[in-house]
């Protein structure tokens, strides 16, 4: 399997397992995790700064899907 492919295996099984919710779309995540790697990659072999790389990283993350509440269950 493919970096891709087994990213998408693993959002798949987060998913099965409840720490992630059940509506997320684990072909999109995967697709979304290499490219944010790609381009913090470009962007590291240009010069950007460690703080830069983190601010990006962690406006990326914002698309993560939140992790469900089990105290809430």
């Amino acid at each position: 399997l493919g970096i891709e492919a087994r990213l998408q295996a693993k959002v798949t099984a987060d998913v099965e397992a409840g720490c992630m919710p059940p509506d997320s779309d684990a072909e999109a995540l995967a697709g979304h995790i290499l490219v944010v790697i790609q381009g913090l990659s470009t962007l590291a072999r240009d010069g950007a700064s460690r703080e830069k790389l983190f601010r990006v990283a962690e406006i990326a993350m914002r698309a993560w899907p939140e992790q469900p509440d089990h105290r809430a269950t």
